[in-house]
């Protein structure tokens, strides 16, 4: 028996073999593959396919690299999207070095454990996740740290102190989170940094800490995007290895220090978007190896520096939206190796230099709204890579040099607001790449070039406000991807070309103040994408094609001024999208058809008048509920108004001379309807006996004068008439005469005025907005609903709510003025006029409330809004009204504009900030302390869409402007789209009531 047990043991030593694996995976394996089951389920965990649990360890397996030892010290992922947390089971490799899982959606929180990893990690990389929560001060525990990368995450709170114990770190990066505080000052005990990164962290505030010049080694500070404020240190200076130094749209003040001029490494310069002041250093010149240079919007005042010139390595230059005087520096000649120059809006001075012609390599040019004067110099046709040329309002006089088509490269070319003259040299229309061509206002003459159909790549062609004659071109039919074109306010001749429906990506036609003759042509149906068709004012004539009606996409219509007959056709009731229609002072006859209210998209403008239109007005016109303004004066319409007593939205209505009759529809609107918009209509009534042949003998002979070259026989018949029964009546008109002073003097007693001080009353705001109700609506005026309101006093106003625009969304505390009335809802003979600091100036000598006094109230209401004040704020120094405060404002020279606007509105996009301020604009024009001067509430209607529309045009046309990247480009939303509504950039600006624009000068 003692035999055998030798055998029996290693027979059970063998059977135990069996069912141990040769090759057992090491505990570090199995904590991946534990890892790995969390998601094993999603299409990402084929991916790693190769992470097989046979194996002895993962050190084949993808993203995992070990060390000598066989241990884990690499763990890599990128670009896979993982849905899961952090893997806090990697916290417990003893030997990883290198933690990298970016672009990986990963989730959660950055855990405090991660301090375990305190003797062997170098790297950790989290970027482009979304992370959640703060930073743990435990990672300052990572002794061993070198490169941190935890951007493009949803990380809060303060960058934690506890970083700079991380001794031997090189790279931080925090940018684009959502982090908070200030920048801590302890990181400038990290003596070996050389990349700081924590830009697009809008909560990042405060003073940037001078202690950050103890990191000597520093290659690369970025604080973009953030809210730090201050000076720029000038111990900046002693960073001599820096190589970027990006700190651009914060609020950085004060001067850029000249030390930086002993950067001698710096590359890239960005400090654009602050409120940096005074000269541009001229030690910048010292900086040999300086390639881009970004200062614009800022407050940079004096001279550009000649010394810049001496920057030999300069790519891009872009010092534009400043206070930049003089001449550009003749130095500028060495720049050879220029790619980008943008200077402007600035007040720069003298000759474009010739020399511009030796950068070879210049692809953007842009020298636009500054002082520039004298001649295009002909060298700029030596520039082979020129992609974009901007000098748009300046002075600059003569002809387009012929040698600009020698700019092969060319797409875009400005020269808008000029006073160049001659003829469109030939060689331009040679240019293959031109997209976009605009050279509004200034003084071109002669034809449009037949040659300009080679353009084939054109986009955009605005000509307007020029001197070009003779016919527009057949061969604009060849531009097939034209959407913008504009030949307005020129001299052209003869037939709009049947060619230009061969334009099929047109959304904007506009031929208006010209001398086109003959018919509208048939084929701009096939124009499917246009949105605006304006043919006013020209010599057209013959009838509206019924094709029209297939332009659906249509949202203005402008036919007036023309000797169009016929009549209006029924298809037009299917331009849905139909905004505004103007088909007045034409010659059109016949009825109103029904299907204008089809047009359900109307709301800024129907105006009919002055044609020979008849028949009672439509029943479908009742229909067009959000229209403001409609206009059918001055025809032969017949019937009654009680279709228009339904349009609830009405803010404008003129009927006068026509031939309706019958009693006014009993609202609120037409009780209020001023007098001359219901003139010579004599069987209209309003009530009783009390119809509209009393009007005024002098709106008698101005229907008489507008009628007499269509109805000549009948005047002449009716002239007879009056004097063979002069005698008879003539004592009848002489009472009637009598009759109407004594009226006239009585209704004038009716509404006079006492003025009273808002200040006075004892009501506030609140007391008003609760009781803006339909309910209590007693009126409506030209520009808005009136309101019955009864304080709290008891005492009871009269609250006009004034109308805003399509495009402006204000809240109920946006707009009122108010009176007090009686309580039979009649105006009091001493009533009181005022408004919450909404009282226009006039009102202190006048006892009459205007259209114009409206438009001073809304204008207050728009400083309201962008300012975020009242209009006696307390907030305002020494009791200022909202009106001088702006003023006052807006002409101190250390000001930007932009701080005007309420803080809470300052955060929004750049596009945003500058539709803002076009809107600043326009509520100074209402503020305008002459009635005379400010527009109507029609202009400021056309001003703000016109706003609203350029900032569709930006978004379209100009890049991006926003973000850091290792190399940003210096395209800062130059204003190509909008020539004629250029930034705000000061308080003195003019109003053309003819073109409806605001231009800043």
């Amino acid at each position: 028996m003692l035999s055998n047990r030798p055998v029996i043991s290693l027979l059970f030593l063998l059977n135990i073999s069996i069912y141990l694996p040769i090759n057992a995976l090491n505990s570090e394996g199995q904590t991946l593959v534990s890892w790995l089951s969390a998601f094993n389920s999603s299409p990402t965990s084929s991916l790693f396919s190769s992470w097989n649990p046979a194996h002895k360890n993962p050190c084949s397996w993808s993203y995992i690299t070990c060390s000598t030892d066989g241990s884990v010290s690499e763990f890599k992922i990128k670009s896979i999207n993982l849905p899961t947390t952090f893997p806090t089971q990697l916290l417990t490799f003893s030997s990883l070095t290198t933690l990298i899982i970016s672009n990986a959606n990963l989730t959660g929180l950055i855990p405090p454990s991660i301090a375990n990893l305190s003797s062997s990690l170098t790297t950790l990389d989290l970027s482009y996740n979304a992370l959640t929560g703060n930073i743990p001060p435990d990672i300052g525990k990572l002794s061993e740290l070198r490169f941190l990368s935890l951007n493009s995450n949803s990380l809060i709170g303060e960058i934690p102190p506890q970083i700079s114990n991380c001794s031997n770190l090189q790279r931080l990066e925090l940018f684009d989170n959502r982090f908070s505080g200030k920048v801590p000052a302890e990181l400038g005990r990290l003596f070996g940094l050389e990349v700081f990164r924590a830009g697009g962290n809008a909560g990042i505030h405060g003073e940037i800490p001078s202690e950050i010049s103890n990191c000597q080694g520093l290659l690369v500070l970025g604080l973009a995007d953030t809210a730090v404020s201050g000076e720029i240190p000038v111990s900046f200076g002693q960073l001599r290895n820096l190589r970027i130094l990006s700190i651009y749209t914060t609020n950085l003040s004060g001067k850029i220090p000249s030390e930086i001029g002993n950067c001698s490494s710096l590359e890239n310069l960005y400090l654009y978007e602050n409120r940096l002041i005074g000269e541009i250093p001229p030690e910048l010149g010292m900086l040999k190896n300086l390639k881009k240079v970004l200062l614009w919007k800022n407050n940079l005042t004096g001279s550009i520096p000649e010394a810049l010139g001496n920057c030999t390595a300069l790519t891009v230059m872009d010092l534009s939206l400043n206070s930049l005087s003089g001449e550009i520096p003749q130095l500028f000649s060495n720049l050879e190796v220029i790619e980008e120059l943008l200077l402007s809006y600035n007040n720069i001075s003298g000759r474009i230099p010739p020399f511009f012609g030796n950068f070879s390599r210049l692809k953007q040019l842009e020298l636009d709204n500054n002082g520039l004067s004298g001649e295009i110099p002909t060298e700029i046709g030596r520039l082979k890579e020129l992609t974009q040329f901007f000098a748009w309002q300046n002075q600059l006089h003569g002809n387009i040099p012929s040698e600009l088509g020698d700019c092969e490269m060319l797409e875009l070319l400005d020269l808008s607001h000029n006073f160049l003259t001659g003829s469109l040299p030939n060689s331009l229309f040679n240019l293959k790449n031109l997209t976009k061509l605009m050279l509004i206002s200034n003084g071109f003459s002669g034809e449009i070039p037949p040659d300009i159909g080679n353009c084939s790549s054109l986009i955009r062609l605005r000509l307007g406000s020029n001197r070009f004659s003779g016919r527009i071109p057949p061969e604009i039919g060849l531009l097939r991807s034209l959407s913008f074109l504009e030949l307005s306010e020129n001299q052209l001749l003869n037939e709009i070309p049947p060619e230009i429906g061969n334009c099929t990506q047109l959304e904007m036609l506009d031929l208006h103040d010209n001398r086109l003759q003959g018919t509208i042509p048939t084929s701009i149906e096939y124009l499917v994408s246009l949105n605006v068709l304006d043919l006013s004012i020209n010599r057209i004539s013959g009838s509206v094609p019924e094709s029209l009606g297939n332009l659906t996409t249509l949202n203005k219509l402008l036919l007036n001024g023309n000797y169009i007959t016929g009549l209006i056709p029924k298809l037009l009731g299917l331009c849905k999208d139909l905004q505004l229609l103007d088909m007045s002072s034409n010659r059109i006859s016949g009825s109103i058809p029904d299907e204008i209210g089809n047009l359900q998209g109307l709301d800024i403008l129907l105006n009919l008048s002055w044609n020979y239109l008849s028949g009672p007005i439509p029943e479908g016109i009742s229909r067009l509920s959000k229209l403001a303004n409609l206009d059918l004066s001055h025809n032969m319409l017949t019937g009654s108004l009680s279709v228009l007593g339904r349009l609830e939205n009405l803010v404008a209505l003129d009927v006068s001379y026509n031939n309706l009759s019958g009693y006014l529809p009993d609202t609120v609107f037409f009780h209020d309807l001023p007098v001359a918009s219901l003139a010579g209509n004599r069987d209209l009534c309003t009530s009783g006996d009390k119809c509209f042949v009393n009007v005024s003998d002098a709106f008698v002979g101005k229907r008489l004068s507008g009628r007499i070259s269509r109805n000549g026989i009948f005047g002449l018949v009716f002239s007879i008439g009056v004097a063979v029964v002069f005698l008879i009546i003539g004592l009848v008109l002489m009472f009637r005469a009598w009759r109407r002073v004594v009226d006239k003097k009585e209704e004038e007693r009716l509404w006079e005025w006492e003025i009273t001080p808002f200040q006075k009353l004892r009501f506030s705001i609140d007391d008003v907005l609760m009781k803006l109700l339909d309910s209590n609506v007693i009126g409506q005026g030209s520009s808005g609903k009136v309101y019955r309101v009864e304080t709290r006093t008891g005492q009871v106003i009269a609250v006009k709510k004034i109308w805003p625009t399509k495009n402006c969304e204000f809240s109920e505390r946006d707009s009122f003025s108010a009176e007090v009335i009686d309580s039979d809802h009649t105006k009091s003979s001493n009533a009181v006029a005022g408004s919450y600091g909404y009282i226009a100036p006039e009102y202190g000598y006048s006892m009459k409330i205007t259209e114009k006094s409206d438009i001073y109230s809304y204008g207050v209401v728009l400083l309201e809004v962008l300012t975020g004040m009242q209009p006696t704020d307390p907030r305002i120094p020494e009791g200022t009204h909202i009106v001088n405060w702006v003023r006052k404002e807006l002409r101190k020279k250390d000001r930007e504009t932009v701080d005007i606007l309420d803080r809470q509105l300052q955060g929004q996009p750049d596009s945003h900030i500058q539709e803002m301020l076009q809107v600043l604009g326009v509520a100074l024009l209402c503020v305008n302390p002459s009635p005379e001067e400010r527009p109507t509430m029609k202009d400021v209607a056309a001003l703000l869409e016109e706003i609203r529309q350029s900032t569709e045009d930006s978004a379209q046309d100009d890049a991006s402007c926003k973000g850091y990247t290792a190399s940003p480009k210096a395209d800062h939303c130059s204003s190509f789209s909008r020539p004629s509504q250029p930034l705000m950039r000061s308080p003195s600006f003019s109003y053309s009531s003819s073109s409806s624009r605001v231009i800043f000068e």
